[in-house]
């Protein structure tokens, strides 16, 4: 497993004896550090007399205190056991899990057969997006009672500031059997300034190429993680610097996109609001209501349903602009025909899918020749483009100078 990028991490490990099955590390093939104690084993079994029938239907995992707002929670083992169609259908509901806070359900995933997990006896390596927030990747293989079994590494995004105190992994009956290893948590810090690059965060760099995307997903990721800094902040001044930071990197990017003149009056005219505010938590509404009005385009029709599933399509994008990614690909995965999600993504976006992948790839090429040192044509093959000639015309088109010069100035 590639190491978490993040402030914290924690892991919750499972040894008890009687909770399932064991695996010798000799028997263990993969690049994940898992702990070797034995794993924990839910209910399951493709009949009634299955020895699995007998084994718990939840597990509760407490989420350590004090660490932060949860940013995603991975899980490593094996999804799942009995879990091929001769035992249970394509789209059986085999699994729910529960992101608890002190009293209330914070967030929930169902997990459904095919989507979210296949049978385990199947060695063939699955990387799965459901598009609901939770991916599925192989990450080696275990012997389970005398059988190598697939192991897998569920990854579930939370894209809301929670503090949950616990995970609830619950069966919900189908012969599918699910077994967990190892639980690791991502924690994001507010302390000190929100915008330093660190994975998990969007970059204060970031923010003119969201606005130019028209990007509402991760904008609104980035208005949190202002918002939760400035409750941290030592004090009032340093909560407006932060915010007409933030407010300053969104109208030069409208303004450079042909924004209007009156654009230039904006952090004047925030300043002097927000220079009246008397909490962190009204300077943080005051920006929120600043970016709609520089950026209204990105948040029209924030509320509307058709705009909640090309939120979900943009967070796909985001995860995966590399890949073979097409309209039709991200449709099935939210459950629409392609057509009706071509409709929905321009009626939200303003722009068909395939011009907004390619601008993402574009941005993503622009900042690594920026940042990093790498070669125009190691640059273009990393973004998704398959020839280097026609990601050079591309590249030129949208930002008028060819990658050859940005490699260069940089």
């Amino acid at each position: 497993m590639s190491k978490l990028q993040t402030d914290r991490v924690f892991s919750a490990k499972f040894g008890r004896p009687e909770m399932g099955p064991v695996f010798a590390p000799g028997s263990w093939s993969g690049d994940v550090p898992l702990s070797g104690l034995p794993g924990w084993q839910s209910n399951g079994g493709p009949h009634r007399g299955h020895p699995a029938r007998s084994l718990p239907l939840s597990l509760e995992i407490a989420v350590p205190e004090g660490a932060g707002a949860l940013n995603r929670i991975e899980i490593v083992g094996v999804f799942a056991l009995f879990a091929s169609t001769i035992h249970e259908s394509v789209g059986t509901l085999g699994a729910s899990i529960q992101i608890m806070g002190e009293s209330l359900t914070e967030a929930r995933f169902d997990l459904l057969n095919h989507r979210h997990y296949r049978d385990a006896s199947d060695l063939s390596p699955v990387s799965l997006t459901a598009g609901d927030g939770t991916s599925l990747e192989t990450v080696g293989r275990v012997e389970i009672a005398g059988v190598e079994v697939r192991v897998d590494r569920l990854t579930i995004d939370l894209h809301d500031s929670i503090h949950p105190t616990k995970v609830i992994f619950r069966d919900l009956g189908s012969p599918a059997s699910f077994v967990v290893f190892d639980v690791l948590y991502e924690f994001k810090d507010a302390v000190g300034c929100p915008f330093h690059s660190q994975a998990g965060r969007v970059s204060l760099s970031d923010i003119s190429s969201i606005v130019r995307l028209g990007d509402r997903v991760r904008l609104t990721a980035a208005l949190d993680q202002l918002c939760e800094s400035l409750l941290k902040a030592e004090d009032l001044d340093e909560a407006r610097g932060q915010a007409l930071t933030f407010l300053s990197m969104v109208t030069a990017a409208t303004l450079e996109m042909g924004g209007s003149r009156k654009m230039h009056r904006v952090l004047l005219q925030a300043a002097r609001e927000l220079d009246r505010l008397a909490t962190p938590r009204e300077i943080g509404e005051c920006s929120r209501r600043w970016v709609e009005h520089v950026a209204p385009a990105i948040f029209r029709e924030d509320q509307a349903p058709s705009s909640k599933l090309v939120d979900r399509a943009l967070q796909l994008v985001d995860r995966n602009y590399a890949r073979d990614l097409t309209d039709a690909v991200v449709a099935s995965q939210l459950g629409l025909s392609t057509s009706h999600f071509r409709f929905l993504f321009k009626q939200v976006t303003g722009q068909p899918f395939h011009k907004y992948l390619i601008a993402m790839r574009l941005e993503k090429a622009r900042t690594m020749l920026v940042e990093q040192e790498m070669a125009v044509s190691a640059v273009a093959q990393a973004v998704g483009f398959a020839g280097l000639s026609h990601f050079s015309r591309a590249f030129t088109q949208r930002f008028h100078v060819s990658p050859t010069a940005i490699r260069k100035s940089s």
